[in-house]
């Protein structure tokens, strides 16, 4: 294995502690300046720079999933069996139809380099988009001490981020494939990771409903 060949510089920039439940997804809006969390409980949007709540959303029954539309930026969300398409460009709901929608929350790929993890327990196990499932993973990544709870690449792939129920933040090095460095940083499990496009930022949530606002900066 061989020695990772950069370092990741982490700075806490804001933290929002009053969100009800356990975070099951977090996403940052191609604009960059807005992002949402959920647990079943609650759906809200928060600002990117100040971790200020913007817009709740109310269900009687919850919240079973959520993403932002790249295309267009909507906001989709899953309740009740039906999914809201929510502009928060113009702030308004567009329309409820029936549907699905599913999150991965254990598995990410990165179409540019070809890549797909997947945690396997406590470890994470790295493949070829094109391999087939049954195949044996390219390699192993090993480190954390309990489940995992989340995967997530960078947006430059060379980087993979990891939540787990040990507690900890991990960063992986796919090149040198091995741990860069791993931060202890939430008092519950790590259930939800997040980028922004460009990769300067990085949100992280868990299970007791904290969520944490990172400046993240790659030292070569």
């Amino acid at each position: 294995m061989e020695v990772p060949n950069m370092e990741i510089a982490l700075s806490l920039k804001g933290e929002v502690t009053d969100h009800q439940g356990g975070i099951k997804e977090m996403q940052i809006h191609p604009n960059g300046r807005i992002f949402f969390a959920r647990s079943d409980e609650m759906l809200v949007i928060y600002n990117v720079e100040t971790g200020r709540k913007l817009k709740g959303f109310y269900s009687s029954v919850g919240f079973e999933a959520a993403a932002f539309e790249q295309a267009a930026g909507l906001l989709i969300y899953l309740s009740d069996e039906k999914l809201h398409y929510w502009d928060p460009i113009n702030w308004r709901e567009k329309m409820i139809l029936p549907g699905e929608l599913i999150e991965y929350r254990d598995s990410d790929t990165h179409p540019e380099t070809g890549l797909f993890a997947s945690s396997k327990n406590d470890s994470i196990e790295v493949r070829d988009i094109a391999a087939d499932e049954f195949d044996p993973p390219e390699f192993v990544l090993q480190g954390h001490k309990n489940y995992i709870e989340y995967v997530l690449f960078h947006p430059n792939g060379k980087i993979l981020a990891s939540g787990s129920a040990d507690m900890t933040l991990r960063f992986w090095d796919l090149d040198a494939r091995s741990e860069i460095a791993s931060h202890k940083v939430h008092s519950d499990f790590v259930t939800a990771l997040a980028f922004d496009r460009e990769g300067n930022v990085m949100i992280s949530g868990d299970y007791s409903g904290n969520i944490k606002l990172w400046n993240f900066k790659l030292v070569k």
